[in-house]
């Protein structure tokens, strides 16, 4: 993650309008500001050691950050401060899970096709998109149903006949 420590006029301007607009910060009270999709961070009047700490918290491959730590956090930095952090951490446990999608889909997508011959199922939002991405590329095989529906219904009948082995964890 880049760190940018900076005061609230040298932020770039897509950041001044997420920091006044989205977090309702007035100027004087800027902290931080993380810009999840630039992997950037950027701070004022924070001790590098906090800066560190929050970092640590972002990249927390925890499905849920520590309640204690956050509570103490929105404690001494207030809401924005907290709720850039868990937004970050949210960001990045998305991106992560829509990689692992994208690699079991490279997996299962050949299985799948073969197999395909219609015959109930856990549902995955990342997994499902991913699959349904790779699937829709003008070789549609059954027009009743959708896209989505098709390809879940037989990864689940794939997954309960035991011709599939889910091993990582999307949910």
């Amino acid at each position: 993650m880049i760190l940018k420590k900076c005061t609230f006029d040298e932020l770039p301007d897509a950041m001044q309008m997420h920091i006044l607009y989205i977090r309702k910060i007035p100027v004087g009270q800027y902290r931080l500001a993380i810009w999840s999709e630039k992997d950037t961070l950027y701070y004022n009047d924070l001790k590098e050691s906090e800066v560190k700490r929050f970092i640590t918290l972002i990249k927390s491959e925890k499905r849920f950050l520590n309640n204690r730590t956050m509570d103490s956090i929105y404690n001494k930095y207030g809401f924005a401060v907290y709720m850039e952090i868990r937004d970050a951490h949210d960001f990045l446990l998305k991106k992560e899970r829509e990689r692992i999608a994208e690699s079991t889909v490279a997996e299962y997508m050949p299985i799948i096709e073969k197999a395909m011959d219609r015959p109930s199922i856990p549902l995955s939002e990342p997994l499902l998109k991913a699959m349904s991405h790779a699937a829709d590329k003008g070789k549609y095989k059954f027009k009743e149903w959708s896209t989505d529906q098709t390809y879940i219904y037989f990864m689940g009948y794939l997954l309960g006949k035991g011709i599939l082995k889910f091993e990582k964890t999307l949910l």
